[in-house]
């Protein structure tokens, strides 16, 4: 137990990371089939798989491209996505819009496809160290998360499960409609980084009435199947600048907000991230979604993979509220660049609890320039 929470403390806690150059990628076996020439009976979980995991914008500015419906370090694509059919196993290639590895079709019904999620840290630079496999899980999260989004979309489930030896999975079933409209039109909403000029900031203008319940709601509501039901987190927010909101920190446990701290301010958010204000100003940002957890009392339960299923949650989490905030002409950036203890005295954490993921939501001052990718079945 003690070697297990030692491992923990390796991946959190003012960790610098010296990136370096991104290590050589070999892209999936060509040989493989279209996600289009898959039989009817796969039609549906073949456009989840498009809607979740295919590229949807390519800024010709960005170093690192191309950009999906959930976010990824240095674009370096931590997870894939297998579809598991006995021993036969065709790996997503979501650039090429296909299924790699086998020439032939799965042979199910396709009223129950099981996919397999295998996590890749060793993509990312070296100089990442341990935070890689805490940004890999993270990624995850958000992957299962954007496969529920992306199943609600057209009457399906997408049902995430870890198992003690952190397995991952998400099995894909037929479910009901109720929800697919509101589904579809946030996966149709355009995305933003929130890059300016000067580096990354949020307009200074006032967000409208209801936008923090709104962003509760939508991590509390989560489509059926989504990890971002899992227990153990809590969820804390600096919010500023919104109409009819008191600026000050917020629980949103349960997808309620209360007021806790009125003089707590974004400033104090800012002093605890890792890069400096021009670079990234935290400090205008409209809310510092801040998502923590007894980490200790989680691992000496459940071990290693108690921890990983607090990440999947967050991550989760992440992409729901990110999702919400694409839907209302937001942008939302997820961080671990943060000195934890800083962060955690900025929102007034137990002491037993740990900080997992930051949220840095605002409206973006331009819109960004980008080709839209946009898969254009989710805008019919």
């Amino acid at each position: 137990m003690d070697a297990t929470l030692s491992r923990v403390w390796d991946q959190t806690h003012g960790k610098v990371v010296r990136s370096g150059a991104m290590p050589r990628r070999t892209p999936p076996a060509r040989a493989g089939i279209a996600l289009a020439e898959l039989p009817e009976r796969y039609a549906l979980p073949a456009a989840i798989l498009r809607l979740a995991l295919t590229p949807r914008r390519w800024e010709p500015w960005n170093s690192f491209n191309e950009h999906r419906a959930y976010p990824s370090p240095r674009a370096a694509w931590l997870v894939d996505v297998t579809v598991v059919e006995g021993h036969r196993r065709w790996l997503a290639d979501p650039v090429r819009d296909r299924l790699a590895g086998r020439t032939d079709a799965p042979a199910g019904s396709g009223a129950a496809v099981t996919l397999e999620l295998t996590v890749h840290p060793e993509r990312l630079p070296a100089g990442y160290a341990a935070l890689a496999e805490v940004l890999t899980w993270l990624e995850a999260g958000h992957v299962a998360a954007a496969l529920a989004d992306s199943a609600e979309a057209y009457g399906w489930t997408a049902t995430a499960d870890l198992d003690d030896d952190s397995e991952l999975t998400v099995t894909l079933r037929p479910g009901h409609l109720t929800g697919a409209d509101a589904a579809r039109s946030r996966l149709a909403a355009r995305r933003s980084s929130g890059l300016g000029p000067r580096g990354l900031s949020a307009d200074p203008g006032r967000l409208p009435e209801g936008t923090l319940a709104t962003l509760a709601q939508a991590a509390f509501r989560q489509p059926a199947g989504s990890p971002a039901a899992w227990p153990g987190l809590r969820h804390r927010a600096v919010a500023a600048r919104i109409a009819g909101l008191a600026d000050g920190l917020y629980t949103l446990d349960g997808g309620t907000t209360r007021l806790v701290d009125a003089d707590a301010t974004m400033e104090a958010v800012q002093q605890a991230f890792s890069y400096p204000r021009d670079k990234l100003d935290v400090a205008g940002m409209n809310v510092g979604w801040v998502i923590s957890a007894d980490v200790p009392a989680a691992v000496r339960e459940g071990g290693l993979a108690a921890y990983r299923r607090l990440l999947l949650a967050a991550g989760a989490i992440g992409q729901h509220v990110g999702a919400a905030a694409a839907a209302a002409g937001l942008f939302c950036r997820p961080a671990r660049s943060v000195h934890e203890a800083h962060l955690e005295a900025a929102v007034a954490a137990p002491a037993a609890e740990d900080f997992l993921y930051l949220l840095l939501i605002g409206r973006s001052r331009p819109r960004d320039f980008a080709y839209d990718l946009t898969p254009p079945e989710v805008l019919t």
